[in-house]
């Protein structure tokens, strides 16, 4: 089997990063301050660099349909737990929308729209209005759904990274720094339950290496580019997260970032102290164009990947079909119909900051829970078939370093699990035993709906 070799280790490296770095995440890890730099070492050397080499090896393997997460659980432990495990990564992608929709609700509040702030059921409309445009734009041909992406990367990423880099840069030199880098207890997190609840976040955070691995066979020099690419990832990938975390705690003090429009906050206090802010609305449009535009990419992807499933009836065919510019339409409808109801725990939670800290903790679990299982098939497969050959191997000889790394890595998701279960500080929720059993019953009930449907499957005539 013969593959076009046109990937370097740059190439590589970019193509990692842009899987994983994201601006959402950093608002909510500014809360903690620059304790949010240990989150993000420790889940690093626990998540990130296991989970790369891992991807690296399964996405080397010279194997017919090496697609991704359904193919290496089918592959390992065979097709049922290859269906739960890209449903863990499915579900975490639904969940994670009403917390992206509220977070450009926020955003828009910075355009003039101040009755979305003061208004639950203005945030929840907002947001399904939002929503179902999205759902509907995704109808259309790959093309054009392609120019947002674009549009995405370019507004949604490099301009707010940019503009937040640079203000936190203007802040030093104007000496209104709000980080306190003298003090020793600043830089690490309190021992309780509600700042280590974030762990589960940071770990997420790192996940979507597994977008890119298959392109492991499309590597020049695999043996040398592969490692170089993956060290460069992780470097750049820990650098710019812990810089731009840092950019907003500069500008803004800890205790009053927004966890859902901290981005937009630090930058129009940028803007503000630049003698600059009638830009304010329009740099907020642009970001809102920006995020919406990335929001669609996450709606396609796994919709796309369920439907992929479907077709080899694994699934209700009703999930397989395609409409006449080849989009899944009905999977997008349906998760359009769950997103939509997730959406109105914002009306039934006690603060808007507490639903959106739901929604983090359930999205950020399924995507752990996922990665529990690429862990653990990776040791099956290396086990069940040695002599596939891979493009890349962890561990020259034997299979300790491996088993090594895949046992760290299924610590660490464990550990975020648990104590994902509980709020975070900025939710400021009163009643704890509420919200975790609230979480622990919805963990239950979206990890039997797999289990149910393949029981109910099997005794189907």
């Amino acid at each position: 089997m013969s593959y076009d070799k046109t990937l370097t280790v740059s190439k590589l490296t970019l193509m990692n990063i842009t899987a994983i770095i994201s601006l959402s995440s950093i608002a909510f890890m500014a809360t903690i301050g620059l304790a949010s730099i240990f989150f993000y070492l420790l889940a690093a050397i626990f998540f990130l660099i296991p989970s790369a080499l891992v991807c690296a090896e399964l996405g080397g393997m010279l194997v017919k349909d090496n697609g991704g997460v359904y193919t290496w659980v089918k592959r390992a432990f065979g097709e049922k737990t290859g269906l739960i495990a890209i449903w863990m990564e499915w579900f975490n992608n639904v969940i994670s929308f009403p917390a992206s929709l509220s977070a450009i609700a926020a955003t828009i509040v910075y355009i003039g729209f101040d009755q979305i702030e003061h208004s639950k059921l203005t945030l929840c409309l907002t947001m399904l209005a939002i929503f179902w445009l999205l759902t509907l734009f995704n109808y259309l041909p790959m093309r054009r759904v392609v120019i947002l992406n674009i549009i995405g990367a370019l507004l949604g990423m490099i301009l707010p990274g940019v503009l937040l880099l640079a203000g936190a840069i203007y802040f030093l030199i104007m000496g209104q720094n709000h980080a306190h880098f003298n003090h020793l207890h600043n830089w690490l997190p309190e021992l309780s339950f509600v700042t280590f609840a974030l762990f589960v976040k940071t770990l997420a955070s790192y996940s979507g290496i597994q977008a890119t691995s298959f392109h492991v066979k499309n590597v020049q020099n695999p043996k040398r580019s592969i490692p170089k690419a993956m060290i460069l990832s992780i470097v750049i990938i820990v650098l710019l997260s812990i810089i731009s975390t840092l950019a907003l705690v500069i500008i803004t003090p800890q205790n009053s970032i927004n966890p859902m429009s901290g981005l937009i906050q630090g930058i129009s206090a940028v803007l503000n102290l630049a003698g600059l802010g009638e830009f304010q609305g329009l740099i907020a449009l642009l970001i809102v164009i920006g995020m919406i535009a990335a929001l669609s990419t996450w709606m396609l992807g796994p919709a796309r990947a369920m439907q992929e499933v479907a077709q080899q009836k694994l699934l209700p065919q009703a999930f397989a079909k395609l409409n006449n510019n080849h989009m899944p339409t009905n999977v997008l409808l349906i998760q359009g119909v769950i997103g939509s109801l997730l959406s109105f725990v914002f009306l039934f939670m006690p603060t808007i900051q507490s639903a959106f800290a739901l929604l983090i903790a359930l999205t950020s679990q399924f995507t752990v829970f996922m990665w529990i299982l690429i862990f653990a098939a990776a040791m099956r497969v290396r086990y069940k078939e040695p002599h596939i050959e891979r493009i890349f191997h962890v561990g020259a000889k034997n299979n300790w370093l491996l088993n090594t790394i895949c046992i760290f890595g299924i610590l660490a998701c464990l550990s975020g699990i648990f104590l994902g279960i509980f709020p975070p500080a900025f939710s400021h929720i009163q009643n704890i035993y509420a919200y975790v059993t609230t979480i622990v019953i919805a963990d239950i009930i979206i990890i039997l709906i797999p289990f149910l449907w393949i029981w109910w499957h099997k005794h189907q005539p």
